[in-house]
């Protein structure tokens, strides 16, 4: 979470999501100025004098103020009582939570797409059959479906196959526009589409419902290769950064259910499009889907109640898999489109760990191998022969720069990489090449082990003044100058407080590996594998991760980042019935480990915390 202060007595905050920044300010301002403040850049072609109507943001926090006149010209009825306002026109002058959909911001977030390939062999739930049909007459007047049946049994040996109502209806109609000449979808025995002959690649959707991010992939079935892949934010940002937030709305008033769920479809639906226009397709051309996430994304896409993930002993609703119509969850596709929900293993491993332990190949060999996806929770997976134990860290969200005073998500301005010379000069990678905003997880992870080998922290994390670029910060507490501010902007720092948030992170997920090792009965060099998975493992310095502690002491060489790999999995299970099935029989071999009722934690927790000497 960005930061940046302003001296002031009294104070309010502005909040920007899905980015996470925020401003504290002591005059009122509009939306859009305190966004210019902040560095987020606004979409604005009239230069905020309302005429564009492009700065639209929603409200989700705080007063709403009152639309003007010029608010109307642009926005319905309908969207202001939802609290969505015009940027240039919204005057605040105390606490508020901004959302900014992606079409109002100019400068995107990285959303991490890309993922391991797997060689596997298609196998999907539902295959693309050509058929020519002898159209009737009146001297032979059988039924459409008897003359499918006929036609699929003659050239593919299919015997009894049945329809639902939305399948006869599409057939009837390809059958007429296409000189019964057609493309019949069949899973099992089940007719769920039909198309013009010429139509002859069956395609389906996988889908990684992120806590903040939604990461969709148009995959060929029968090849299994991926078409085209896009990411989005998820809407649900709007109703807080974390999983418990979402929760407590659900709670605190159960008519938030629907929109939490009808958001990501809406959301999903329009990446769909996108991507099949990509492939000269629509929507109705998807024929199956696959969709992961944690185990609060799964029940609240699946309407599942939630009200038990909240409270202890976090028990979710199933630990099998889910198999529904798409029409269920909002999703647009073929007329009898179904989705596949793969198991969630436990309340805070859900089936984004799942896919994620597929796509690595985890049961598959009996060698030492470390799973890590890093993330506000954490799960981590330890395979030692047969045995796979997994748990899950409330690791926090320092490492996506939440907490952290100028921290940021991984978007244009974010400072990805740090070097800090023995002089105390700095160096920044910035993602854009453009003036520094703030700090991503990467950054924040490599400003911690450069200040640690430039001995500005020591061994207890606590900054030592007197060091080059070490000054006091508004608060009077040490802080440490990454990027001098210019033309108007802040310096970018972190300070001693930022630190402390990241050691509670680390300590965190390192505590959980060490348990998890010390349960299993291994050190550090026994370890063969270190697998990292999501965004932050992509840009993760490995030298960096060890050197702080956050990794054990392995060589470099046995340590692998393999990007959204959760997604890798779910394209794997959407294209694959025989991954499906290894996923299922992996789901009922993972064991959970709770680490709160582990002996001793608060002491792993404690070791966790503290930097390696030297």
């Amino acid at each position: 979470m960005l930061i940046l202060y302003q001296r002031c007595a009294m104070t309010y905050t502005v909040e920007f999501e899905p980015i996470g920044i925020r401003l504290i300010c002591e005059e009122p301002l509009t939306v859009f100025e305190a966004a210019r403040q902040a560095g987020v850049s606004l979409h604005s072609i009239c230069g905020g004098k309302a005429t564009c109507g492009k700065c639209a943001v929603r409200v989700v926090q705080g007063a709403l103020p009152a639309p003007m006149d010029t608010e109307r010209e642009h926005l319905s009825e309908a969207l202001l009582a939802e609290g969505w306002r015009l940027a240039c026109r919204t005057v605040v002058a105390e606490n508020i939570t901004i959302y900014i959909p992606p079409g109002s911001l100019e400068e995107s977030q990285v959303v991490q797409t890309e993922g391991i390939e797997i060689a596997f062999a298609p196998r999907p739930a539902v295959r693309l059959l050509p058929v020519e049909i002898t159209p009737p007459s009146l001297s032979d007047q059988a039924s459409d479906m008897e003359r499918l049946a006929a036609g699929l049994r003659e050239h593919h040996g299919v015997e009894n196959i049945i329809a639902g109502l939305p399948a006869l209806r599409a057939l009837r109609t390809a059958l007429r526009e296409t000189d019964w000449r057609i493309s019949a979808a069949l899973r099992g025995d089940e007719i769920i589409a039909a198309y013009p002959l010429a139509h002859d690649r069956a395609v389906g959707l996988a889908v990684d419902i992120g806590t903040t991010k939604l990461a969709c992939y148009l995959v060929d079935l029968e090849s299994g290769r991926t078409l085209a892949m896009q990411g989005v934010t998820n809407p649900q940002i709007a109703y807080g950064e974390d999983i418990m937030s979402r929760l407590e709305a659900v709670l605190v008033d159960s008519a938030n259910a629907g929109p939490l769920q009808s958001e990501v479809a809406t959301a999903i639906n329009a990446v769909a499009a996108d991507l099949c226009a990509s492939q000269g397709l629509t929507p109705d051309h998807l024929l199956d889907f696959c969709l992961v996430g944690n185990t609060a994304m799964h029940h609240l896409f699946a309407r599942l109640p939630v009200g038990p993930l909240a409270v202890s002993p976090f028990v979710p609703a199933l630990n099998t898999a889910l198999e529904v119509d798409a029409a269920q969850l909002g999703l647009k596709a073929a007329p009898g489109a179904r989705a596949y929900l793969p198991a969630p293993i436990a309340g805070f491993v859900g089936s984004d760990h799942l896919a994620f332990l597929l796509a690595a190949n985890f049961g598959e060999d009996e060698r030492v191998r470390l799973g890590i996806d890093i993330g506000t929770n954490t799960e981590i997976a330890l395979q030692v022969g047969k045995r796979i134990v997994s748990c899950s860290t409330a690791s926090g969200p320092a490492f996506e720069g939440a907490h952290i005073r100028h921290g940021m998500r991984a978007a244009q301005g974010a400072i990805q990489r740090v070097k800090i010379a023995a002089d105390g000069s700095v160096e920044c990678d910035i993602i854009g090449g453009v003036a520094a905003t703030g700090l991503c997880g990467s950054g924040v992870l490599d400003a911690l082990a450069e200040m640690r080998k430039a001995e500005i922290l020591n061994e207890r994390g606590r900054m030592q003044t007197g060091m080059a670029g070490v000054e006091a910060a508004e608060d009077g507490k040490p802080a440490f100058t990454l990027v001098k501010g210019a033309n108007g902007r802040r310096n970018i720092t972190i300070s001693q407080q930022d630190i402390d948030q990241i050691l509670l992170a680390k300590g965190a997920i390192r505590a959980g590996i060490d348990i998890l090792m010390d349960t299993l009965g291994i050190v550090s060099a026994d370890i063969e594998e270190i697998t990292i998975a999501g965004a932050f493992g992509t840009y993760l310095d490995p030298v960096n991760a060890v050197r702080i502690g956050l990794l054990p002491e392995t060589p470099l060489e046995r340590i692998h980042a393999v990007g959204n790999a959760a997604g890798s999995g779910a394209r794997m299970m959407l294209a694959s019935t025989d991954c499906r099935l290894r996923a299922e029989a992996l789901a009922q071999r993972v064991e959970y480990l709770e680490l709160t009722i582990v002996p001793g934690f608060n002491k792993y927790f404690a070791r966790g915390i503290r930097l390696p000497v030297g």
